[in-house]
């Protein structure tokens, strides 16, 4: 059966069809760059409403692991890959990547150049796509028709924590569960609660410390936290991964901006500003914090992306508040940045460590 990939721009790409054959997918299309860890990727609700290009050729070889997913329902759009693997083969695997996009309603395409596919999307940036069963003839109309998906519901938490500490509340703006394991293996207690969730309801969890989460979409679309945002910077120690990043730049007065194609992949090489030394993470979005805003801020800048040069990492002298770009807790990329969970739970111990500095 065939497919149809046809970007804004009136290039189209026609493959073979797999996942969930009978859907049509639109939405802003990204590729990413790592080898391994479709998987978690297809499931991180950072994903929502996205069409994925692979560029690594062959996708699927070892199956679904239903131990990794980065949530419980897969926002991504379509997913895109030159090759998907016949059969997969690991102990873990409990299902194929094909059954596996079928089972979530995800349509795919197989058997496109995605070599070519993303040298064009390097040369003409990200845009909008569409993934159907026949060719699009007016893509405006076709796109208005197709609907977004909504990230799923996060129920409100019902147990009063218990006396563990540290106590880390996460506002979810679209976590990746392996935030929530990172800080349970390094002895946190950890609740989770909405971004749509006030002062009152976070503060009577007793937390020793806040975390903003990653998620999808525009950080200019969120500006309605920012007053609870320095509200809870003034209050406890605070930190903030990926889009928690930019809404924390953007609280204490910086601005940011979209990427040509962003950063989607498992090997940007960041570099720490207080020491020089480089780190590869894992990345996981579209826009990015102005340096140049920056300046006009309390904020300072810790860390700096090697390959474009763009903000990795923010602190605000004075209070325990830091946050990084890059995704510490992998799932899928390299460990070496979960550095930052370490930092940030020392702090919770000692603030005045940090707020001194």
């Amino acid at each position: 059966m065939q497919k149809y990939l046809t970007l804004a721009d009136g290039t189209q790409w026609i493959g073979t069809a797999f996942g969930d054959r009978s859907m049509t997918g639109a939405g802003q299309i990204v590729f990413n760059t790592g080898m391994t860890g479709y998987q978690e990727t297809v499931t991180d609700p950072s994903y929502l409403n996205q069409l994925i290009a692979f560029t690594y050729p062959l996708i699927g070889n070892y199956g679904i692991d239903p131990t990794v997913n980065q949530a419980t329902t897969l926002g991504t759009q379509a997913v895109i890959v030159h090759e998907l693997a016949d059969f997969s083969d690991h102990y873990t695997s409990r299902q194929t990547f094909d059954n596996f996009l079928a089972t979530h309603h995800v349509p795919g395409i197989q058997g496109i150049d995605t070599r070519e596919l993303t040298i064009h999307l390097r040369q003409t940036g990200t845009q909008a796509a569409i993934l159907s069963n026949q060719p699009v003839i007016d893509f405006g109309a076709t796109l208005a028709q197709i609907p977004l998906k909504q990230l799923a519901a996060q129920a409100l938490p019902t147990a009063l924590p218990t006396t563990q500490q540290p106590h880390i509340v996460i506002i979810d703006f679209g976590e990746k569960a392996a935030i929530t394991q990172a800080l349970q293996a390094r002895g946190c207690q950890v609740t989770v609660v909405p971004a749509t969730s006030r002062f009152n309801l976070i503060q009577a969890y007793h937390p020793t410390g806040i975390l903003l989460s990653n998620g999808p979409g525009n950080p200019n679309d969120y500006q309605a936290v920012s007053p609870l945002i320095r509200q809870l910077a003034a209050t406890y120690p605070l930190a903030g991964i990926c889009l928690g990043h930019q809404l924390i730049a953007q609280a204490f007065g910086a601005t940011t901006y979209q990427l040509p194609f962003g950063h989607h992949g498992l090997n940007h090489p960041v570099q720490l500003t207080a020491t020089g030394q480089v780190i590869m993470t894992s990345q996981n979005h579209d826009f990015a914090v102005d340096p140049q805003s920056i300046q006009h801020t309390p904020l300072q800048i810790t860390a700096i992306e090697l390959n474009d040069g763009s903000v990795e990492g923010l602190r605000l002298p004075g209070q325990t508040v830091m946050s990084v770009q890059f995704h510490p807790e992998a799932h899928p990329g390299p460990a070496e940045a979960g550095q930052f969970f370490d930092h940030f739970i020392q702090q919770l111990n000692q603030p005045e460590v940090l707020a001194n500095a």
